[in-house]
């Protein structure tokens, strides 16, 4: 295989042509039930997918199954397509991976879900193989979860054993995942230094994505009342600042604070980053909310949809860099969860165009 990029993302702009779209979409979404959805899908890239899925469950288990094995063999081909430093590069960029899929386990044995369902929602393709994702989610609890990452020297079980250690008993989920997410960027943050050329572009789409989370947990907290005693009382601190993820983006983790302590709620929030590069969709979201579409999530999807246009223009920057397999891996996810949304839309019977507006098409 060539060394550098030009090879894989050859590979990876004829992958795109073949990705679904709006009016594949569309046509999937006029779908009457689950099995015209199905029979549909049979017909597309998703064929051998979705006839894997069906020896073994059906109804919308069926679409999840087939676009989460899909998503996760279309990832390890991309992993193929490069060597060396584009390679660790975009083993970089599919860590995200492993935090979820940590995260669906943990979230799992906190709530008493049966293994296999949360092995249905795991995509590995990350440092944690399948094999070893499998027995972390068949253990007898969070605590069993983290002795035996511990066992396996897995440097995620060092920050989750901290949290352990400050209160001697399994502490709220939410915390754990506080740690989690915390470690995660920290580690991204570390291992892109010094960032120039294609570390740094990846380093700004990472940023961009802490960004992003940063707001989603402003917005909630914004609608808290009295969120600053809340958060002293159950993280012995008043100060919201360790609820945010630290980086060198666009928005600094203190105006984000200040955002929530100044107590004028969602509009505030909203009002507060308007001169920023997220005004216009938060605007957008913020309008939607007030016509009563939804609640907070219709203003994460619009910061969604812009993401999703961000991570699209990649295409359009220097052809022979790291930003194609991130423009492909972003836009092959995004068609992983637009498929998610009509097959559940189809199966809980929603009015077709609420469920139009939320797709995200780039």
């Amino acid at each position: 295989m060539p060394q550098g990029y030009g090879y894989g993302n050859a590979r990876l702009r004829a992958m795109r042509s073949r990705l679904l779209t709006e009016t594949d979409y569309s046509a999937l979404l006029d779908k009457a039930n689950i099995d015209e959805l199905i029979n549909a899908l049979a017909e597309t890239p998703y064929q051998e997918d979705i006839e894997a899925a069906l020896v073994r469950v059906e109804g919308v288990r069926c679409v999840f199954e087939a676009v989460r094995a899909n998503l996760t063999h279309t990832l390890r081909q991309v992993r193929r397509f490069f060597e060396d430093k584009p390679l660790t590069l975009v083993d970089l960029l599919l860590r995200r991976w492993d935090r979820h899929n940590l995260l669906t386990i943990l979230r799992g044995q906190s709530q008493e879900i049966p293994p296999e369902l949360v092995l249905s929602t795991i995509v590995p393709v990350g440092q944690l193989d399948e094999v070893s994702l499998r027995e972390l989610a068949r253990q007898p609890g969070l605590r069993a979860v983290i002795d035996l990452m511990t066992a396996w020297q897995l440097p995620y079980a060092r920050v989750l054993r901290q949290v352990r250690t400050r209160a001697d008993v399994i502490s709220d989920l939410d915390q754990l995942e506080l740690v989690l997410n915390h470690f995660h960027y920290a580690s991204l943050w570390e291992a892109l230094q010094p960032g120039n050329g294609d570390q740094a572009l990846l380093l700004e789409y990472l940023q961009t994505e802490v960004d992003l989370t940063n707001i989603s947990t402003t917005l909630r907290l914004s609608r808290i009342p009295g969120v600053t005693t809340l958060v002293g009382q159950r993280y012995t601190t008043g100060d919201i600042r360790p609820l945010l993820i630290e980086s060198k983006g666009h928005l600094a983790v203190g105006q984000l604070a200040n955002l929530v302590t100044e107590g004028n709620g969602v509009e505030g929030v909203v009002l507060g980053l308007s001169n920023t590069r997220y005004g216009p969709a938060l605007q957008a979201g913020w309008q939607r909310y007030q016509a009563g579409e939804g609640g907070l999530t219709v203003i994460e999807r619009e910061l969604e949809r812009w993401q999703a246009e961000q991570t699209a223009a990649m295409f359009g920057r220097n052809p022979l860099s790291i930003a194609i397999p991130i423009g492909y891996i972003g836009c092959k996810e995004l068609e992983v969860t637009n498929l998610r949304l009509i097959a559940q839309a189809i199966e809980l019977g929603m009015r077709r165009e609420q469920v139009r507006r939320n797709l995200i098409m780039v």
